[in-house]
């Protein structure tokens, strides 16, 4: 288990626009979706929430396809 997993750009991307998209969600389910800062501060929580949860996934989910893709050159 001494594998390092570099981070590269597209992951941090994906991670960002799923956790924003994710955020924006949870906050119009949790409270009323207005222009308010109050659901700013719940969309900007949620989103953190998401970012923080899904950042093992998302790096799994890019070895898992690695993986794939150096069995298909193989």
């Amino acid at each position: 288990m001494s594998e390092e997993v570099p981070v590269k750009r597209a992951d941090v991307g994906i991670l960002a626009v799923v956790s924003v998209l994710g955020g924006v969600v949870l906050a119009s389910v949790l409270t009323t979706p207005e222009l308010t800062p109050q659901f700013a501060n719940v969309v900007f929580v949620a989103t953190m929430l998401l970012a923080f949860f899904l950042f093992i996934p998302v790096m799994g989910l890019r070895l898992f396809v690695d993986d794939w893709r150096e069995e298909d050159e193989e």
